[in-house]
């Protein structure tokens, strides 16, 4: 048995022993959603730490994230929820663990969630053409995207003369790899029978993605075409965004917003392993995501304009100046750009394989005069000046 099998085995053992007994003590003051949350992420990083194989454990690292945000959430969940208790059992515990369709490639889905499609599948699931259409569109779509991401960075970007050039193509092709592996979960979440994605605000641009894939991880046109750091943050791995959101930002709030993101930025960080040069990419992505939240709200406080972090509606009534006004463009046309820079340079760092050290992603963001942390500081003195 590999190393990585076992991880995974002694984690489920672990976990359903310890829902069972939070479900024979419920009546103490013990918070075992939280013992669950910690224990789980710190079963993560031991057994990073722990595993000498490097390429064994980059395959089971994928696998027992998504275990571990299961937990997390299945604590919180039976918890909060007298009905998923009892609908939780050894079977259905393993069933939701081990789910088929996003036990690899992810993405995270609820108990409650996969519970739903276990009773359609029994009831009134259906096979039909759209059923087909939509795993086939998300496979070519997938397909399409990796055979973009190994040959655009290759033919066009590889050696150019601007450093930024080459800087945006080597973060194009660490995203249309991303892309490749959310469209291909799409396609194992729609065969499954996942339809929708949860939370999503009422037509939003997320449902018009729902009836053509079926299922939404991520929405490429809104990171290529960014309105902010913000919307990336969210639209990069919808499923992601919410259970941080959910289970992470909501819990802790209550002892304040800025702890709260803290500790959403330290769980995340986490659960992504040991990854420096990652933690390194989320640190300045949360600091430049503060800075253009609170500079544009400044801003559209000012102007009344339509220029906020998300967009406004079509018949907004808040502002005076509409998001077709040229003040409100060129403000968003600004920060616009200032958001292609940044996906620019932090997606520079991460093109390179497992292992690749924190000092070289210093490096190659020296290589480009860190060019966004300057402008983070630049915009942290102009919001503090208006």
């Amino acid at each position: 048995m590999q190393s990585g099998h076992l991880y995974v085995i002694l984690l489920l053992i672990s976990i359903y022993l310890l829902l069972k007994a939070s479900f024979i003590w419920q009546s103490c003051r013990l918070r075992f959603d939280y013992i669950i949350s910690i224990y789980a992420v710190m079963y993560l990083i031991l057994c990073e730490i722990i595993e000498e194989d490097r390429g064994a454990w980059h395959h089971a690292r994928g696998v027992l994230m998504i275990a571990v945000m299961k937990a997390i959430s299945l604590a919180f969940d039976t918890r909060a929820d007298a009905r998923l208790k009892d609908a939780f059992s050894i079977l259905s515990f393993l069933g939701y663990i081990c789910c088929p369709a996003n036990c690899i490639f992810g993405p995270w889905t609820s108990f409650g969630e996969y519970l739903t499609v276990q009773t359609k599948q029994k009831s009134h699931f259906s096979i039909n053409l759209r059923y087909f259409a939509q795993i086939l569109t998300n496979l070519v779509v997938s397909i399409s995207c990796v055979l973009l991401s190994n040959c655009t960075d290759a033919s066009l970007f590889f050696g150019h003369p601007w450093k930024w050039v080459s800087a945006y193509g080597s973060a194009f092709s660490f995203r249309t790899s991303h892309y490749f592996i959310s469209f291909l979960s799409q396609a194992t979440m729609v065969s499954y029978g996942f339809t929708g994605i949860k939370n999503t605000a009422p037509k939003s641009p997320t449902d018009r993605y729902v009836s053509y894939f079926g299922y939404v991880v991520v929405r490429p046109l809104s990171i290529e075409i960014p309105r902010s750091l913000v919307d990336v943050v969210v639209v990069w791995n919808i499923p992601m965004h919410i259970f941080l959101k959910q289970y992470v930002f909501r819990v802790v709030k209550p002892s304040g917003t800025f702890t709260a993101l803290f500790v959403t930025y330290m769980v995340s960080s986490l659960l992504h392993g040991l990854n420096f040069q990652l933690w390194a990419v989320l640190l300045t992505l949360g600091l430049w995501s503060y800075v253009e939240y609170n500079i544009r709200k400044k801003l559209a406080a000012i102007f009344s304009a339509c220029v906020l972090v998300n967009k406004c509606s079509t018949s907004c009534s808040k502002h005076k100046v509409g998001k077709t006004k040229v003040l409100s463009i060129l403000i968003n046309t600004i920060f616009f750009i200032l958001c292609v820079i940044n996906l620019a340079y932090l997606g520079f760092i991460l093109e390179g394989d497992n292992g690749f050290s924190l000092v070289d992603a210093l490096k190659k963001w020296q290589s480009l005069d860190y060019t966004t942390h300057w402008l983070a500081l630049v915009g942290l003195v102009f919001y503090y000046i208006i």
